[in-house]
């Protein structure tokens, strides 16, 4: 990653390997970010459609985080499997905002162009929450129930 971007090798708690990344809040990181967690979870044998429906929810929690924060501080992006999941944390220091009527959000008409972060990572993840407080920053929680890849 650049000079900028930091990544802290895969450490271990007593849950499993977790990979830690901070990247400044500019749209340009958040390709490093999927690649740094694909390689991370390629390295756990981790089922590719899982993975990738994965991967893609958590594109779209940094692109939040990028575009709404309103921040110049680092996004800290946290993963980690436990047990039979696969989670991920994204946090920011920004802006926040009020968090009712987040659950069960569908997607907007075809043709509007906003409002598809939120309904898409409920998609593609098993287990989504989002913390945020106005003035204090948002944290989103992804994970997925895993299959191991196959042949593996």
């Amino acid at each position: 990653m650049s000079e900028e971007g930091n990544t802290q090798s895969p450490a271990r708690d007593r849950r499993g390997p977790i990979l830690k990344v901070r990247i400044p809040p500019h749209p340009r990181y958040g390709k490093n970010v999927r690649q740094e967690v694909m390689t991370f979870a390629n390295e756990l044998q981790i089922d590719q459609e899982d993975l990738d429906q994965f991967v893609y929810a958590i594109g779209e929690a940094i692109a939040n985080a990028i575009e709404h924060s309103a921040s110049d501080q680092p996004i800290e992006v946290r993963c980690q499997v436990d047990g039979d999941k696969i989670i991920a944390t994204i946090l920011d220091t920004g802006r926040g905002f009020e968090t009712c009527g987040l659950r069960n959000q569908t997607l907007p008409d075809e043709f509007c162009e906003r409002g598809r972060g939120l309904p898409i990572m409920q998609r593609f993840t098993h287990i989504f929450a989002v913390r945020s407080v106005p003035g204090e920053g948002t944290t989103v929680v992804l994970g997925r129930y895993l299959r191991k890849a196959p042949g593996k």
